[in-house]
């Protein structure tokens, strides 16, 4: 059982959310933290929703390499999702995980009408890195990227989310090693 789970939605690892990465992994090791981590490109994450999968239309099948992600997150106390901000969004490869693995039954459910978050008692942080400066995704673009995930789909499910940003993140440099060490650092004080 993976005490904490790692979602990496970021097709290489040696920039900035690679960092963030090995850092999150330092940090786990030292506190003999028990985790997984599921690294979507490198596994080649299908994320495109199968009309056998689409619940509206009546189609609820989930398929075994889902119901083992259901699995590592059901088993996880907390989950770390780290990711670039593109257009102001996750990239699509995490959108579609989420729209495959955090499905109806498993994630949420309505009762009377209501929706019921399925996946309380556990924390997430997110960690994502940006082009734009930190006062242009607060002020202008209010957060919309993390809004969405952490607000949006984990809270509806019921999982307590702090979100931390890399901003200024265009071109990794080995200096801003110590900056992304502060954010992971304080981040993970956040959850363990």
């Amino acid at each position: 059982m993976s005490n904490t789970l790692v979602v990496y939605a970021h097709p290489n690892k040696d920039g900035h959310c690679g960092s963030i990465l090995r850092n999150v992994e330092k940090i786990l090791v030292s506190k003999n933290v028990d985790y997984k981590v599921i690294d979507l490109y490198e596994i080649g994450y299908d994320p495109i929703l199968k009309p056998t999968e689409h619940y509206t239309s009546g189609h609820k099948e989930v398929s075994e390499q889902n119901i083992n992600f259901q699995n590592d997150i059901k088993n996880a106390e907390k989950i770390i999702f780290i990711y670039p901000t593109w257009w102001q969004n996750m990239p699509a490869i995490l959108k579609g995980f989420v729209d495959r693995v955090f499905v109806a039954g498993f994630a949420y459910m309505y009762k009377d009408k209501v929706p019921v978050g399925l996946l309380t008692g556990k924390k997430a942080v997110i960690f994502t890195t940006t082009g734009a400066s930190r006062l242009i995704t607060k002020l202008f673009m209010k957060d919309t990227s993390t809004k969405v995930l952490a607000k949006y789909m984990l809270g509806f499910c019921g999982i307590k989310t702090s979100v931390f940003y890399l901003p200024e993140a265009q071109r990794y440099t080995p200096e801003k090693e110590p900056s992304i060490r502060a954010l992971v650092e304080k981040g993970m004080a956040d959850l363990i």
